[in-house]
């Protein structure tokens, strides 16, 4: 639970947060000015709100009133001030009542100031005005929460993973025999831990290779290489034959080069573009084209005296550099995070689109995916390791599993064998959801039916088996144990396999 003087960047799981930029004036605030410097005035664009960048100042003492509407129990006002404020006090009244909120000089934007959390869940009309006489400039509002909740009664859904983009990835703790090394000699992967070593040859390019997939993909390339001599050049390796080839080279460069480097390309049929990371995101640097059979990466020929070896650190392929959700609504916002919360794109599903490709900082990113209403209400949310070309689609999916692996939707899943013609498996309901699963029921539909068979059956507790079983609630991130049970005619001979599936149903 937020507290007076907590810097709330984002708002609370349920809360409804209102930026103070220009978007919302008018579609929320009433009295601010769009531009303009006299009583509310609105400073930065909508792009920056979510990062502090963005908010409504006055320089007046007392001020002309800044005012809103919400519906719900709740709200709360943030400010901030890197100085002293103009005004000493903010006079809030909530449907005709008035009480004096202080200000103080250095605090961080997002500071929450004030908030109420006793109301009745309603319309209500907020004012505010700067009051009280300081010795500052500009007196700042930042963001305005509020909790409704008829809106916090909507079910809450899950992300979950529809198909993997994630085709290889190699750490170099060990030699993974699909590569091609040549020379041989040249390679060296206990000379740095999580590292597999390119030396120069004198008279060779040192190349390690790898078949290319058939289709469409993506191949990034993160090592520790600074050459500081001209004439020393590695990079990524698309490779035909001897005669036919494209290199991506990195090299020495005058005015300084990284440490540790990123390459990527991305295929589609024979084109080819390059990519290398400089910040956060890649950078676009060219284009070729050329029908592969293997890709990699080189060290060009050449054993100079500072010439330096190329470390690999990973190398990961992947269907494609973007992450797709499906599933979704127009105008619905996905934010990508990193794992520090940092906000690194916000992206909206167009108009009469049900989903959104979103480019990924790396083929294999550690992060946090948001979906947010058109209410700007979070009602997904998703971490985990992403690869490029993953589908991730909006839903309430439970997973059911067994030995802590998903069973398959669409293809079998082989249980065992029976003994004494009888096999009891547990299995288990995860619920990733960020809201709780009610009302669950789990029953046994036979795929076909197989004479001398008697009957699979379900099971709460691994004793008593049921048609169908019922389970009242399985909470948000926790899970529920069940048994499954198959009992075979001991006059039945035959060995060919029962098939059936486990039918979930639930709120």
């Amino acid at each position: 639970m937020a507290y007076i003087g907590q810097v709330l960047k984002n708002p609370e799981s349920g809360w409804i947060r209102k930026n103070c930029q220009p978007a919302n004036i008018e579609t929320f605030f009433k009295g601010v000015n769009l531009n303009g410097s006299k009583g509310w005035f609105s400073v930065g664009s909508d792009e920056n709100a979510e990062t502090g960048n963005a908010w409504y100042a006055t320089s007046e003492v007392p001020s002309s009133e800044v005012s809103f509407t919400f519906f719900g129990s709740g709200f709360r006002i943030m400010t901030g001030h890197d100085e002293v404020p103009k005004s000493s006090f903010l006079l809030v009244t909530v449907d005709g009542s008035s009480r004096t909120v202080s200000l103080s000089a250095h605090t961080s934007k997002f500071t929450v100031v004030y908030e109420d959390l006793n109301l009745q869940n309603k319309e209500h009309t907020v004012t505010i005005r700067a009051t009280g006489s300081n010795t500052g400039r500009f007196t700042f509002l930042y963001a305005i929460d509020y909790l409704n909740l008829e809106l916090e009664k909507k079910s809450k859904v899950s992300l979950y993973e529809k198909e993997s983009g994630k085709i290889f990835v190699d750490d170099f703790d060990s030699v993974n025999p699909k590569w091609l090394m040549s020379p041989s000699n040249s390679f060296n992967n206990a000379v740095k831990k999580g590292f597999l070593r390119m030396n120069h040859s004198a008279d060779k390019d040192v190349m390690l290779l790898i078949d290319k997939p058939q289709s469409n993909f993506a191949i990034q390339v993160i090592a520790d290489y600074a050459p500081t001599k001209e004439g020393d050049e590695g990079g990524l390796l698309i490779y035909q034959n001897e005669k036919n080839k494209v290199e991506f080279l990195e090299s020495y460069s005058a005015n300084g080069s990284q440490s540790n480097k990123e390459w990527m390309a991305i295929c589609k049929e024979d084109q080819w573009d390059f990519y290398t990371k400089t910040d956060t995101f890649f950078d676009y640097a060219d284009n070729d084209s050329l029908a592969a059979k293997r890709i990699g990466v080189v060290l060009k020929r050449g054993t100079t005296e500072g010439f330096v070896p190329l470390d690999i650190n990973k190398i990961i392929m992947t269907t494609s550099n973007m992450l797709r959700l499906r599933q979704l609504y127009e105008n619905y916002k996905v934010v990508l995070k990193d794992i520090a919360d940092n906000i690194l794109s916000t992206n909206i599903v167009a108009a009469t689109h049900t989903g959104i490709d979103i480019l990924l900082p790396s083929l294999e990113f550690e992060g946090i995916i948001e979906i947010h209403d058109e209410e700007n209400e979070l009602i997904a949310k998703k971490q985990a390791t992403f690869y490029g070309g993953d589908m991730y689609c909006m839903g309430s999916s439970l997973q059911i599993k067994m030995n802590s692996e998903e069973l398959n939707t669409t293809d079998p899943t082989n249980l065992g064998y029976m003994v004494n013609n009888e096999r009891i498996v547990k299995m288990t309901i995860v619920n990733d959801n960020i809201g709780a699963a009610t009302n669950i029921k789990l029953s046994i539909q036979q795929y076909m039916e197989k004479v001398g068979y008697t009957w699979a059956l379900i099971s709460l507790d691994g004793t008593s088996f049921l048609n169908e079983i019922q389970i009242d609630s399985v909470a948000a991130q926790s899970t529920r144990d069940f048994w499954v049970k198959v009992v075979k005619d001991t006059n039945f001979l035959a060995f060919e396999p029962i098939y059936f599936n486990i039918h979930l149903k639930h709120n």
